[in-house]
């Protein structure tokens, strides 16, 4: 099994760590998204989309980072997809796909990405995706009000697929004192070795 990846995308952040996780026997393939390689003829014949992460099993590639998250867990049998739970899983992974993903990825290529090119932040969409973060932590925030997990009572891929988009939240200044069970839930995936190991050098 190949894996591409690079380990500052928060989409590829919650497939290494479910691999670690899973103690799937991949092989890690570097994709160096700062030198354009995700663009080259060699990474399009994986991926005509030009994007990681990317998952090569045998004669079978699966793209999009929450359906390897799926494929991993179906594979290995993994309670993180539980069939008990399979929709609720999905409502929360098409939402961070549909919504949250958009106000974070805009805040961490504003805050972070931008100054490390050499340019400045465009200060009217940081105060934008500032407005729709808040808007989307404080639905996330209120759900988990009184509960430990998005769903259920224990993790699932839900958690993972979430939590991804938080990993440059110190770095990115993300407001999240203003939600405190956001907080609470994110402090617990960040004990998990698996987050840990998996924990970019951007990031702080």
């Amino acid at each position: 099994m190949k894996y591409y990846y690079h380990p500052a995308s928060p989409n590829c952040r919650k497939v290494s760590a479910l691999i670690e996780m899973l103690g799937v026997d991949a092989k890690y393939e570097f994709v160096d998204l700062f030198k354009g390689k995700q663009a080259q003829p060699k990474f399009l014949a994986v991926n005509r989309n030009g994007m990681v992460p990317v998952l090569v099993d045998g004669g079978r590639t699966v793209v999009e980072s929450n359906c390897i998250l799926i494929y991993l867990a179906e594979k290995t049998g993994s309670e993180l997809w539980s069939e008990d739970a399979k929709l609720e899983i999905l409502q929360w992974m098409f939402w961070e796909q549909s919504h949250f993903m958009y106000a974070t990825g805009m805040l961490f290529f504003q805050k972070l990405l931008k100054p490390m090119m050499g340019k400045e932040p465009d200060e009217a969409r940081v105060e934008e995706s500032v407005a729709k973060f808040r808007r989307h932590a404080k639905a996330l925030d209120q759900h988990l009000e009184g509960r430990d997990w998005l769903v259920g009572d224990a993790m699932t891929l839900a958690d993972l697929a979430v939590a991804a988009n938080l990993t440059f939240a110190a770095a990115c200044e993300f407001p999240l004192d203003e939600f405190p069970n956001i907080e609470r839930w994110y402090s617990t995936i960040e004990e998990l070795e698996a987050w840990k190991a998996t924990h970019p050098a951007l990031a702080g």
